[in-house]
């Protein structure tokens, strides 16, 4: 089995989707429409945090009907779904109409579907805020003013000693002035890219 339904949605960006999720949906199923659309829009709403809070989904789920495990399973399927469609630009009502097609109740795939639509935009700029995030490198310099050398004779100008996470090199002004002009065209381009 490779693990995939062999049914290309394009919420996925043309994947198959996953078996875990459709083993999901007859859990989802068991929601009422309200309390599905209620825990889409959380989950939309805190999209960029990295750890769930399932005690919030909890409280939106009948505990009698519901496992722990079914709670986190549902809540990733759905977290699934509603990424892959943001990050794929799906239409609402390709959505709609995809999750009917694998196996959604029509009234589900409405609710999912609302609440994707009065959410997506904010989502998306929370995605964007996250998607390219990296640590903040750890910089040391130092500047020495070299007169002469025996091994380049006179240079008579700085050279800064940097290090970068551990890698060290020596630059003159020029080559740090076209690193540091190479790093802002980069941040620019990256601010630039539409998710």
């Amino acid at each position: 089995s490779t693990g995939s339904s062999g049914i290309n949605a394009e919420y996925g960006g043309g994947e198959d989707c996953p078996d875990w999720v459709l083993a999901e949906i007859s859990t989802i199923s068991k929601l009422s429409s309200i309390k599905l659309k209620l825990i889409c829009v959380q989950i939309l709403n805190h999209i960029e945090e990295e750890t769930v809070k399932y005690n919030v989904f909890t409280k939106l789920i009948d505990n009698n009907m519901f496992t722990m495990s079914d709670v986190k399973g549902l809540v990733a399927a759905l977290t699934f779904i509603l990424q892959s469609a943001l990050r794929n630009d799906v239409e609402s009502s390709s959505l709609d109409s995809e999750l009917q097609q694998l196996g959604f109740p029509k009234e589900h795939a409405g609710s999912l579907t609302k609440a994707y639509t009065d959410h997506a935009q904010k989502a998306r700029e929370a995605l964007r805020r996250t998607s390219l995030r990296y640590p903040a490198p750890c910089v040391e310099w130092t500047v020495d003013y070299i007169a002469t050398s025996t091994k380049h004779g006179k240079i008579d100008e700085p050279l800064i000693n940097l290090n970068i996470n551990g890698t060290p090199c020596t630059v003159t002004v020029a080559k740090l002035d076209v690193i540091l002009s190479e790093l802002k065209s980069a941040s620019k381009s990256i601010k630039n890219i539409k998710l």
